[in-house]
């Protein structure tokens, strides 16, 4: 054997060494693009669940309450979506629509988009007409400019926390929502969410059985009224200026009026200009408290009870410190529209579940806050008032009602802060 022959190198054994080589290379990057696989889909697996627990927590968040009266007839300019005053009616246009506007807080965490509104009524309103037998609720949807079947598109975030927040709808002239009294359930309002939930409440609003006393009961709501040196009539929207402590900025709405709206209660015979009295949010100037006018206040009371009765007589005590107080006499009720005195020989008869208007006339002067102990600083009157129909016999009533306070902004100026 040559020389030659013995030193040839071993080609085949490099080739299946480097065969080998690219096997185990191919499996290893296999298995890491199996490895890199599976670890991405079970991070979107992951990502996905946490975005679903997140969507799911998000929605058992949201919360949507609806506030005393629940709904109020709008007879006045919507801002920024009603191009008009006739659009809703007045005593001098052309009403073209049946407006409304919804009173709800947001006591959840997270804000609420209102998608869509159902209105089912009984007896009439949103009811499909016979020769149909069966309902057809009103659905409304948001719209940017007022027409039939649409709510306010400006109302439809309600943040988180909001208070007295207020949703404006239209429905056309045929369509009127049922508002008996007693408030035996006529329409079940319906709110639905972006995130699907359902938010619902009667209306007229049903009262909430906690906190009565002998079936008397307030929401908590009260207004105030003032003449003689001052009068809230004059205040800016109801067409006076801001000076001399003039200070509120409340929208007029007729009986009953929402929540944070003025109102004009006419018929109050024997008070007030000529039987006349503007009751605004329950706050006052100190320059006004100060003027020597007359202030009435009226608290909003609701019989729950089993049986009729007809308030005759009643107290209001407001304090503050405890040494000062602000003392009222209940001078008669506004039912159904209309005022009858304490001292009227044919009292209304308030059924169980009806409300009314208790008004009392503080008989308080200018002065009054200086003596004993006169606040430096703005503070809050509160107490509560007491209702009986002053009956000698078993049929005798009784009931308290909480007030909800008298605010004084200390305001020395002719200007307003």
């Amino acid at each position: 054997m040559s020389r030659a022959l013995l030193l040839r190198p071993p080609r085949r054994r490099a080739v299946s060494t480097m065969i080998g080589g690219v096997i185990v290379l191919s499996l290893l990057l296999t298995a890491l693009a199996t490895v890199l696989f599976v670890t991405q889909q079970y991070d979107q697996y992951e990502q996905t669940v946490n975005n679903m627990v997140q969507y799911n927590n998000r929605q058992t968040a949201e919360d949507l309450v609806a506030v005393y009266p629940g709904l109020a007839v709008v007879n006045s300019t919507i801002s920024g979506w009603s191009t008009s005053q006739s659009t809703c009616g007045t005593t001098t246009g052309t009403k073209e629509y049946n407006c409304y506007v919804a009173t709800l807080n947001n006591p959840g965490t997270i804000g609420v988009q209102i998608m869509r509104i159902y209105i089912n009524s009984t007896g009439s309103g949103c009811i499909r007409n016979p020769p149909s037998n069966y309902e057809q609720p009103c659905i409304l949807n948001p719209s940017g400019t007022i027409a039939p079947y649409t709510f306010d598109q400006a109302d439809q975030f309600v943040n988180p926390g909001a208070v007295n927040y207020q949703v404006f709808f239209a429905l056309p002239t045929g369509v009127a929502l049922p508002n008996p009294s007693p408030p035996i359930p006529m329409n079940t309002i319906v709110i639905a969410s972006s995130r699907g939930n359902i938010f619902s409440f009667q209306f007229p609003l049903q009262p909430m059985l906690f906190g009565q006393s002998n079936s008397a009961y307030s929401q908590g709501n009260m207004r105030i009224a003032y003449t003689g040196a001052k009068d809230s009539g004059n205040e800016p929207l109801n067409g006076g200026t801001q000076a001399n402590g003039y200070c509120h900025q409340e929208n007029v709405q007729s009986y009953p009026a929402a929540p944070g709206y003025a109102e004009e209660l006419k018929g109050i015979t024997g008070y007030g200009d000529s039987g006349v009295l503007w009751f605004v949010n329950p706050w006052v100037t100190l320059p006004i408290l100060r003027s020597g006018a007359t202030f009435y206040i009226y608290v909003i009371v609701i019989n729950t009870g089993t049986a009729d009765y007809s308030p005759t007589a009643g107290t209001l005590d407001l304090t503050w410190y405890g040494s000062n107080h602000i003392d009222g006499e209940f001078i008669g009720v506004y039912f159904d529209g209309a005022f009858t005195a304490a001292t009227s020989a044919s009292q209304p008869s308030i059924g169980p579940g009806q409300w009314y208007y208790a008004i009392f006339d503080t008989g308080v002067t200018g002065g009054f806050v200086d003596v004993g102990n006169p606040p430096t600083s703005s503070v809050m009157w509160w107490g509560g008032a007491s209702i009986t129909n002053n009956q000698k016999g078993s049929g005798f009533f009784s009931g308290t009602v909480l007030v909800s306070g008298l605010w004084i902004r200390y305001e020395t100026g002719t200007s307003c802060a």
